[in-house]
């Protein structure tokens, strides 16, 4: 009686530590560093590869640095398909993550975001040729390129929430996020016929809505949202 007395103490003991070493808070390390990605990149109007790096030196604090590869246009094309963008995007952030208990629990954080863009695309319209008077020598279908840029800044909030189920020691992290705020575009074409001059002048009107306009530079507003993946290496 006495040794079931003592096996019994023993396991209710063992039981009590495991629950202890279950329940206790994982406490990560800083500085980390990590690769990250999105997943949305790939159906923006500028399409393309994402691929950057975050820097975290505290439970507070850390910086964002990333770079987007446009090569493509996911969502739009005309008809003779000759919608052609290339160039590159660079975001920047400062981010302030909220407290949490554990390396388990969604990280929520707000950051003031930097964002960069120029990307040329080639495009096809009808032209007409030595116009003088509204008359013109001929009209001409050409292929030329314009050229994109865009200055903004923003404010976003997101939420890290590790992929516990595919790696249990917390590396992979899925991101979502929101944000506004405002960018300024300045358009040029290149690579214009000799003589050439647009038949119909680009539409550049917000959303594609109203006159078509010649309009070189703007204020526009930002709104972006995206998923994105995060994997710590170390």
């Amino acid at each position: 009686m006495k040794q079931f007395f003592c096996a019994l103490c023993l396991f209710l003991l063992a039981e009590r530590v495991s629950y202890a070493q279950k329940a206790a808070p994982i406490e990560p390390s800083y500085p980390q560093l990590s690769l990250r990605t999105s997943l949305t990149s790939w159906i923006d109007y500028d399409a393309g590869l994402m691929l950057g790096i975050n820097y975290r030196w505290s439970k507070q604090y850390s910086v964002s640095l990333e770079p987007s590869w446009i090569f493509y246009n996911g969502p739009v094309s005309d008809e003779n398909g000759k919608i052609i963008p290339s160039g590159f995007k660079i975001r920047a952030d400062f981010r302030f993550h909220m407290p949490r208990r554990n390396s388990r629990e969604p990280d929520f954080f707000v950051a003031p975001e930097f964002h960069y863009k120029t990307v040329g695309t080639k495009r096809e319209d009808l032209f007409g040729i030595n116009c003088l008077g509204g008359q013109c020598a001929y009209f001409q279908q050409a292929i030329y390129t314009e050229r994109k840029r865009e200055i903004g800044g923003l404010v976003k909030a997101g939420m890290l929430t590790p992929l516990t189920f595919i790696n249990k020691n917390n590396r992979l992290n899925f991101e979502v996020y929101v944000g506004i705020g405002l960018k300024t575009l300045r358009f040029t074409e290149t690579d214009l016929p000799i003589g050439g001059a647009f038949v119909n002048p680009p539409n550049r009107s917000l959303f594609q809505i109203g006159n078509q306009t010649s309009l070189n530079k703007s204020i526009r507003p930002m709104l972006p949202a995206g998923l994105k993946l995060s994997f710590i290496l170390k």
